[in-house]
């Protein structure tokens, strides 16, 4: 693609100056604003316009009294604010959000857990833990932190930004519709235990069951959405 397609000075500059090159992901430091503008022959309000459009997208950050930085590539933060805004315009679109996050995580399943370490399978295991131990409590707390970290930690060492960004986008709209507040026991119950059988699949290799019962493991949601019963 070319830079012209960007449609932003300011991004165009950053590409054809590689000062966003993947093979330097530390924050890059631009000129000060005056010798930018000058460089790219625009006006200094204008830059800073753009500048900040670049700035709600993640690329850079601007520090005041130190200056502009642009920043390692993240496709999270932007992803995130859309997401919320749709939401926030549609409750509907969060179902919509749903779908798409379910398919993401059947859809890369396979390459995610290819590269799952022992240690990871215990770090999930550890995560299952502490969830059964807020549910058993006095009084029940819904682990709805283990709930996002569980899901994440399958996908920890798929190497795509973009799924990436979007699996956790979702988990910040879950929170945003309130999800996470308590619902029913058994749908808990049912869910964390679903979240051990898939690691107890990936512990013996058995890759394809693990596959199947996240797959399954949707339904719980979706008919939470559907809004029938956790038994259901």
């Amino acid at each position: 693609m070319a830079s012209d397609d960007l449609g932003n000075a300011i991004l165009r500059y950053i590409v054809e100056k590689d000062a966003g090159d993947p093979g330097h992901p530390e924050e890059i430091k631009l000129a000060p604003m005056d010798d930018l503008a000058a460089e790219m022959g625009v006006s200094r309000g204008k830059l800073r316009e753009e500048l900040l459009a670049a700035q709600a997208f993640g690329v850079v950050e601007m520090r005041p009294g130190d200056g502009t930085y642009v920043k390692p590539f993240d496709f999270y933060t932007p992803a995130r604010t859309l997401v919320l805004y749709a939401i926030s315009r549609d409750r509907a679109n969060f179902d919509r959000l749903y779908e798409l996050r379910k398919h993401l995580e059947i859809s890369f399943w396979d390459k995610a857990v290819a590269d799952l370490t022992p240690d990871d399978l215990q770090k999930l295991r550890d995560t299952i833990e502490r969830a059964e131990r807020r549910l058993g409590g006095t009084p029940v707390e819904i682990p709805h932190n283990e709930h996002r970290e569980f899901h994440m930690g399958l996908f920890s060492k798929l190497d795509n930004e973009f799924v990436l960004g979007l699996l956790r986008s979702y988990w910040d709209a879950y929170e945003a519709v309130g999800l996470h507040r308590y619902f029913d026991y058994q749908y808990y119950a049912r869910m964390w235990s679903s979240h051990k059988a898939i690691v107890d699949a990936l512990g013996e290799a058995r890759v394809g069951e693990g596959k199947k019962i996240l797959a399954g493991h949707f339904t719980l949601l979706q008919s939470r959405l559907d809004g029938e019963p956790a038994s259901a």
